[in-house]
């Protein structure tokens, strides 16, 4: 079962069998076993790669909480406190250079038998077949989805801003439902984008555009800094941009709408020492911060 978790996260025998200290020949029988125990095809082989089929993605999340379990009762006899292995974790793009990045550094540190592999990727990852541990993800509102454990670390609080040659070029809005007419940095990912704005009128709803799109929070960020356009970003991703003037702020009469920063863990893998201390960690940080 270890070496079926093995292959299907790194989605290669030789990889696995490497991880793990014994040979391919050994690796591909072990799973042929299983397979054979089980009465399934677990795998889908190919020259390039493994692939889990629809048996071996439930087997996956089965075996995954059961060598979890048995990790957990290996453990219990040790001290607690002291956590080894590798912590696998997905950020959100733009994360990497804030205050999350070096909270994750700093639990590392602190554990000094613990490493840690961090992902950096916009898109959304699958959890279970690519084996995280542990994802961070930023988003409106969190899905109603037993199989995960969702922990709010922060509210992400949004500002508008650009750079001052774009303001001094185009000048600045002075109220949300000119931005319809300016040039936005929108996220690709976000269609029909629509930023919602609240004042003295209320909240509204403002349909925006611009000729730059893009997926990575961060490259909207150097966009803005280049004076291509507008931006609405978490403030936590521009604080020294702002303080030092490289953007300024707009609409200072309107907020945006807040994203949640939660951590995400896989049900059966929540309550595992590495993933639950460093979800405690993380919120503790941020929240002091």
């Amino acid at each position: 079962m270890t070496v079926f978790a093995r292959v299907a996260a790194t989605r290669s025998f030789s990889a696995a069998a490497r991880e793990l200290g014994i040979s391919q020949a050994t690796a591909s029988k072990h799973v042929q076993m299983l397979e054979n125990w089980l009465g399934t095809r677990l795998l889908n082989r190919t020259t390039r790669q493994v692939g889990l089929t629809e048996a071996g993605r439930d087997f996956y999340t089965q075996a995954t909480r059961i060598l979890e379990d048995m990790e957990t009762a290996r453990l219990a006899g040790q001290n607690m406190s002291r956590l080894r292995g590798t912590l696998r974790v997905t950020i959100p793009g733009g994360f990497g250079s804030t205050r999350l990045a070096a909270g994750l550094l700093e639990f590392m540190q602190g554990n000094l038998e613990l490493a840690i592999s961090v992902t950096v990727a916009d898109r959304p990852m699958d959890m279970v077949e690519e084996a995280y541990d542990l994802a961070i993800r930023a988003w409106h509102r969190a899905p109603d989805d037993p199989g995960l454990v969702i922990q709010l670390l922060m509210p992400l609080r949004r500002v508008t801003c650009a750079a001052p040659a774009y303001v001094e070029a185009h000048g600045a809005p002075a109220r949300p439902g000119e931005l319809s007419r300016m040039n936005c940095l929108t996220d690709s990912q976000d269609c029909g984008s629509v930023w919602r704005l609240a004042g003295p009128e209320g909240e509204m709803e403002v349909a925006v555009s611009g000729r730059f799109q893009t997926n990575n929070a961060m490259l909207r960020r150097t966009a803005a800094l280049a004076g291509a356009g507008i931006l609405l970003i978490p403030e936590m991703m521009v604080e020294d941009d702002l303080a030092s003037g490289r953007l300024v702020r707009l609409l200072p009469d309107y907020t945006a709408s807040e994203l949640r920063l939660d951590a995400v863990a896989l049900a059966h893998r929540a309550a595992a020492p590495k993933v639950r201390q460093c979800i405690a960690f993380l919120a503790a940080r941020l929240r002091d911060r």
